[in-house]
């Protein structure tokens, strides 16, 4: 009977960083980064800015502990601008405050800040989401935070300038006397052009979430078994 129980573990993950960085074109590539070079340019070409919040789910099977873990991502995307545009566009703040009380939005398992690394502007202003992120209490011990420098293909990442901003946000960690270890900072380079970096982070993500997610077990198939053996 203990064969047939399902472990199961769930986590949020958070893009985060200003509009046109490429946050939606990201978050549908981690969910499925095993697409057709056609699929491909469908997403890179089809996929527009979004006024409202984006949601992608996926789920795969991870070894952990020598165990399978049923793991699912749950990527919640949020509007980049923080100031309206036009008069039916809808804020970054305007959108939270219909989830903020979303029970995915109160611990976030994977923090991604995500930069264009040819518009410096947009790195600059990973420091107001970095603090919007602590003010709303979205990182806690078990979150995961990944600094994304996106549309590598375009230009390369500056890996010193990488290196700053990673000492800055664990010293904005440290300042908040948040339970996050140096470790859980980490970094990776992306293009969704070129695919690189996109299964890295998914497969950090979801072991990530494996290890350190919401766990559940699957309670009904063992109901289910013990109702065949009645029936035996």
């Amino acid at each position: 009977m203990a064969d047939e129980i399902k472990h199961y573990a769930t986590g949020s993950v958070i893009p985060l960083g200003d509009g046109f960085t490429g946050k939606s074109v990201l978050s549908r590539l981690i969910v499925n980064p095993k697409i057709s070079d056609e699929e491909l340019n469908h997403i890179l070409l089809k996929t527009k800015k979004s006024y409202n919040i984006e949601i992608e789910f996926s789920s795969e099977e991870i070894i952990t502990d020598n165990q399978p873990i049923i793991t699912t991502l749950q990527l919640y995307v949020f509007p980049g601008q923080r100031q309206k545009i036009a008069d039916r566009s809808t804020t970054f703040d305007e959108i939270l405050n219909i989830f903020d009380c979303f029970p995915a939005l109160l611990k976030v398992s994977v923090l991604l800040l995500i930069y264009d690394v040819t518009k410096e502007h947009t790195l600059q202003s990973l420091e107001m989401w970095l603090r919007f992120a602590i003010v709303k209490d979205w990182i806690y011990k078990d979150t995961l935070i990944v600094l994304v420098s996106n549309k590598t293909d375009l230009e390369p990442a500056n890996d010193e300038t990488i290196k700053r901003v990673k000492e800055t946000i664990y010293s904005y960690i440290e300042d908040h006397e948040l339970p996050v270890e140096m470790n859980q900072i980490i970094t990776i380079k992306t293009s969704c052009v070129k695919m690189e970096g996109i299964e890295e982070l998914r497969s950090m993500s979801l072991e990530w979430i494996a290890e350190r997610g919401i766990r559940g077990v699957g309670i009904r198939d063992i109901e289910k078994l013990g109702e065949k053996e009645e029936k035996a």
